[in-house]
Parts: C-alpha cells; structure tokens; sequence
C-alpha cells in the first residue's frame, strides 16, 4: 500500500512539475492535500530524492520517468520527452481559455498550443477534428505550414513564404490568400508554425 501511495505521490508531483515547473513544495503539498510542505520532502526522500531541486531536475530531464494512467492501470512512460499542451479554441487562437488538454512526445516551447480543425477546407492534407499542435517559437520556414490570424478572424491554415515579403498561400491549392497578401501583411498575425498533427479514428 506504502509503495503504491508513494508512486501515486510522485506521479501526481512529477506531472505538475511538467506543467508548472517552478512549482513550490507549498504548491505541490496542496495540489497533493497536505497540511504541511516536510510531507512532500518525507516522500521524496522515501523515493531516494535528497530534495525538491534533485526531483525537479530528475522529471525535466526525463531521469524520473512520469506514469500516466491507463484502462488498465499506471503505465510508465518510456518517451524521453512528454509535454502537455493547452487545447484551445479556434476562435481564440492564441489567447484564448483553455478547453482541454494535448499530450506529445515531441520537444516544443512553453508557448505551444493545440487547435481543434473545424473546417474540411484543408482536405485531404488536414481533416475536420484533427489536431494541430503549433509553436509560436518556431520560425517558419518558406513552404512551412502556419496557423495565421487576421484581426479578428478565425484563424487560418496556410503555407508561409518569408522572403522577399512575407507571402500566404493556401496549404493545398497553393493559391495566394488575396485577402492576407494584399495590405502586404497588415493587421495578419502568425501565430506559429504547425508543428504536429493528432488524428482520432
């Protein structure tokens, strides 16, 4: 039972770190239902930890392996690199409130989002109900695929050339997008470049 509580502590530390990870023993012993932070050190060292900053660099740099939760159980996970991304809505791409949650193996800033596809616009490249993580800190390169907003808009799928100007064109048809090319980019925002793509069947 002792074994199990501990795993359980750990896990539920370990993927709050993730996500926060400045997070205090005062945040995590709330997070975990303690009255008193030594709580969160008496389980740590139960696990062989000397401390919160030997933990803290343990689950960041993929040493402490985080379980997550299956049907059947915990599960260990084996990927060196798991990151967990806002899912947004479309129509606040970028700052809007957060109505779910992504999981990737793959390495992105603390910037990524995740957007819903609500369009068959983008066939047969990207379906309605795909999934697109997108990465404010990755340039773009020309020819890449980024999610682009103009003023209030929704925003909008495209492959973006940089030089000479910044140029739009539709990812599939690869037709220029009149409508973001011709005030020369202004009032367009680039939101990031897509990055991912998670697909349910």
């Amino acid at each position: 039972m002792a074994e199990t509580q501990r795993h359980e502590y750990l896990n539920t530390m370990a993927e709050i770190i993730l996500a926060r990870p400045t997070a205090t023993a005062k945040q995590l012993a709330t997070a975990l239902g303690f009255s008193q932070e030594r709580s969160v050190y008496y389980w740590l060292r139960k696990a062989g930890f000397d401390g919160l900053k030997e933990f803290r660099t343990a689950v960041l740099t993929g040493e402490y392996r985080v379980a997550v939760t299956s049907i059947g159980g915990p599960v260990t996970v084996r990927a060196s690199y798991v990151a967990e991304l806002p899912l947004l809505a479309a129509e606040d791409a970028g700052e809007g409130e957060t109505v779910g949650y992504v999981i990737t193996t793959r390495a992105v800033s603390r910037e990524a989002f995740a957007l819903t596809v609500e369009s068959d616009e983008y066939r047969p490249m990207v379906e309605e109900g795909d999934i697109l993580l997108i990465d404010p800190d990755e340039p773009p390169e020309d020819g890449d695929l980024a999610m682009v907003r103009r003023g209030a808009e929704p925003p909008a799928l495209c492959r973006v050339y940089m030089k000479p100007r910044r140029w739009y064109v539709h990812p599939v048809t690869g037709k220029p997008l009149a409508a973001y090319n011709d005030t020369r980019g202004a009032g367009v925002r680039l939101l990031g470049r897509v990055v991912g793509l998670q697909r349910s069947f």
